[in-house]
């Protein structure tokens, strides 16, 4: 991992200091005298020997775009091959080679996710989902606000301050407490490093696109005790949209302190402030994904109020990792995280084409004025021993997390309409408030895990008990709710480690959620459960950088909320949802030159009860039972390769490219189809190797116009379109 020397220079201290720069390597050099003392006539090179460490902390580890470890699928460093459960892991390398401007983007490229379900929407939604089901985000480990809880106060922070994004594909409860059954998404931000880091870059191109940062870090005691990390970026850009901007401003601090071998203490802060989100909005299906006498929706057209619209979110999130080895047996962590989100949005949104019309919309009025504040604290201890021939790590932990999370909502059906083919916009007002929603959430769960080592075989059991609490007060509206519950979750799965790299797994896990909704008779709603069985194989072939895995899952999710047909009003928890699919993703450096990422999913996702009806296309009403859920398609495939010269007179000098096809969608009532499509990224990239790095990244380079999902006949989206970054970077 070297920057390298180029010319002819003895080897000496300064050439060794110049190859190992930037690295973690060390050197010792030794030279060897002929009998008589000093032989002139022959030259030869000091036999050289360097060593090195990879960082293989609990963050995770990885080559290039390969990984090795992460610590999310068990809070512990397991190798990946020895994980029973498909686990998916975006690397910072691959990140910044894919030009990834958002979490969404840096996460196409990964199996079973389906990251921009909102399309060009994303950015002021972000919704994730994993095999079919919402992708809970966590930040470093703790738990962010999620779009199944609120509504818009959800983070988005900014990949430049990421190491890497762990995927969890699946239930995780048991280490995690409430989650989704679709998984999690761990955000690893970047850590304080021993190694001086020190890069500056900027980027412009399309949307008159303007944006600079900062990536500094190193000791700052020449012992090496204390080490910090500084990361921000400013941006600030049109959308593909008319009318619509994103600004932004991000500054992430970091330091660790390690006053001895056995204790570490990393305190890491963000602040992010986005003046101007970006777009968020909905066409008609007529008119995009359907035939509109009319003409075709542009991708450009703005169905909002420029004059009205504004999206701004503040966010906040500072928290401290603490670790100390007590000896070889025993370990304790204490992560703690309080994360603050301010989102303030007002909009007018478009609700199907007024009657007798393909050209003019019907709108209305919306704000939503958001805040959620989330504390966590999670406490862990571990243990390694022996008990005869089985090896243990054992993990014990208790966290608790709380959550304020404050609503204030108006909306009003006294929009102007708005032709979309001839735009005019303005005469919009503030409707007046219509809720306000004050809700205080609690839980506190303990775990234990163990992971038993014998011989080539893997086994791992882990069980938690969850209580959770939560009240929502509406001075508005003079409702005041409140429930607790109590859950017990589990997971096993167990791991074969042939010698050929190849590793058969299967695992059993299981999680709960909470969900807000009144029973006939005054009860209230049981958290839904998911199970999940699994099966697959993982294959790192020795001697190479390569990893690749292969699943077979049956997800399933019960006690979700459906309506009650006895009593109207109340709902029943006699919902269920099913997933049953394959995934294939692949990791590899085919050679030293060619880097290759490649996924397959296959999914079925079907509502199997319930009770709920909506409307089909043609206005009729159709129950969602046996339907399929909106927006989630059969297949997805992709594939990103790069290959880069590492010498002669181009040495520096990459391409690369990627493919993604999107399989063919339905809206919820499955009567409107939304198309397949196939889109094609590129990348031309040059290290100097003194100092300089330039790159030009394309996504979606052939300009396809089309929708990214439907919900109903009003509610689609559409996605990017063409983007062209360039970017230069200078590191020291």
């Amino acid at each position: 991992m070297s920057t390298g020397v180029r010319g002819s220079t003895a080897l000496s201290n300064a050439l060794l200091f110049c190859l190992l720069s930037g690295t973690s390597a060390a050197y010792a050099q030794s030279s060897t005298d002929d009998a008589a003392g000093k032989t002139a006539e022959v030259s030869s090179l000091p036999t050289v020997k360097v060593t090195g460490n990879r960082d293989n902390s609990l963050v995770g580890s990885a080559d290039g775009y390969v990984p090795i470890t992460a610590a999310t699928a068990t809070k512990t460093d397991t190798p990946l091959i020895e994980t029973p459960q498909s686990v998916s892991v975006v690397t910072s390398d691959q990140m910044t080679a894919q030009g990834a401007q958002t979490v969404a983007e840096a996460l196409r490229y990964t199996a079973s996710v389906l990251p921009e379900i909102r399309g060009a929407s994303a950015a002021g939604a972000s919704y994730l989902f994993s095999r079919g089901f919402y992708l809970e985000q966590y930040l470093d480990g703790a738990r962010m606000p999620s779009d199944v809880s609120f509504g818009y106060a959800i983070p988005s922070f900014d990949p430049y301050g990421l190491e890497r994004i762990d995927i969890v594909h699946g239930p995780a409860s048991v280490l995690y407490g409430q989650a989704a059954p679709g998984g999690i998404a761990n955000l690893v931000s970047k850590q304080p490093t021993a190694t001086p880091i020190h890069e500056v870059f900027v980027t412009t191109g399309s949307h008159n696109r303007m944006q600079a940062g900062v990536d500094l870090g190193g000791p700052v005691t020449t012992d090496g005790k204390l080490t910090y990390r500084f990361t921000a970026t400013g941006l600030d850009t049109r959308t593909q949209v008319e009318g619509t901007r994103q600004k932004r401003i991000y500054i992430a601090p970091a330091v660790t302190w390690k006053p001895d071998e056995n204790t570490t203490l990393t305190v890491l802060a963000k602040y992010q402030r986005d003046p101007d989100v970006g777009y968020y909005n909905f066409v008609p299906a007529v008119g995009s994904v359907l035939f509109n006498p009319a003409g075709q929706i542009s991708s450009h057209t703005n169905v909002g109020d420029p004059d009205f619209d504004h999206h701004s979110r503040t966010q906040l999130s500072v928290g401290y990792e603490f670790e100390h080895r007590f000896n070889p047996t025993w370990t304790f962590r204490q992560n703690t995280h309080y994360t603050y989100v301010k989102d303030d949005l007002a909009n007018v949104f478009p609700y199907g084409y007024a009657s007798g019309s393909n050209t003019t919309l019907n709108r209305y009025t919306f704000f939503n004025k958001e805040s959620a504040k989330v504390f966590s604290i999670d406490n862990q201890a571990q243990a390694k021993l022996n008990t005869g021939p089985v090896s243990h790590t054992m993990l014990f932990g208790f966290d608790f997390q709380r959550v304020l999370y404050g609503e204030d909502v108006g909306a009003a059906f006294n929009a102007s309409s708005l032709n979309v083919f001839d735009p005019v916009y303005g005469n919009n007002t503030m409707p007046a408030e219509t809720s306000y929603d004050q809700i205080r959430q609690k839980q506190f769960g303990v775990y234990a895990q163990d992971q038993m080592a014998w011989g080539k075989w893997r086994f791992l059991i882990g069980a938690r008990e969850d209580w959770v609490s939560a009240d929502d007060n509406n001075p508005v509206t003079a409702s005041y709710e409140a429930q607790s519950a109590r859950a017990f979750t589990w997971r096993t799965g167990l791991v074969y480690l042939f010698d050929s790299g190849i590793a058969p797994y299967a695992s059993f896990s299981k999680s709960f959620d909470p969900q807000v909704g009144q029973l006939y008779g005054g009860g209230m709603a049981k958290p839904t459960t998911a199970q999940q069985y699994e099966v697959g194989v993982k294959y790192q072939p020795p001697g190479y950088n390569s990893f690749i895995t292969a699943s077979l899952f049956n997800l399933t999710e019960h006690n979700v909320l459906t309506s009650d047909l006895d009593h109207s009003g109340y709902y029943t928890q006699a919902g269920e949802v099913r997933a049953r699919g394959l995934e294939l993703e692949g990791h590899a450096s085919l050679t030293n030159n060619l880097d290759l990422v490649a996924s397959y999913t296959y999914l079925n996702d079907v509502t199997t009860e319930s009770n709920d009806t909506t409307t089909t296309i043609s206005g009729d009403t159709t129950s969602l039972q046996n339907k399929r859920v909106w927006g989630i398609p059969r297949n997805i495939a992709s594939a990103w390769l790069d290959y880069t010269l590492h010498a002669g007179p181009l040495r520096g000098l990459g391409f690369g490219g990627g493919v993604r096809y999107l399989g063919s969608s339905y809206d919820a009532s499955n009567s409107i189809k939304v198309s397949s499509v196939t889109l094609f990224d590129a990348t031309v990239h040059y290290d100097t190797g003194l100092h300089w790095l330039f790159s030009l990244n394309a996504k979606n380079l052939f300009n396809r116009q089309y929708v990214a999902s439907c919900f109903s006949s009003a509610t689609c989206t559409y996605g990017d379109g063409v983007e062209v970054l360039a970017t230069a970077r200078y590191r020291w």
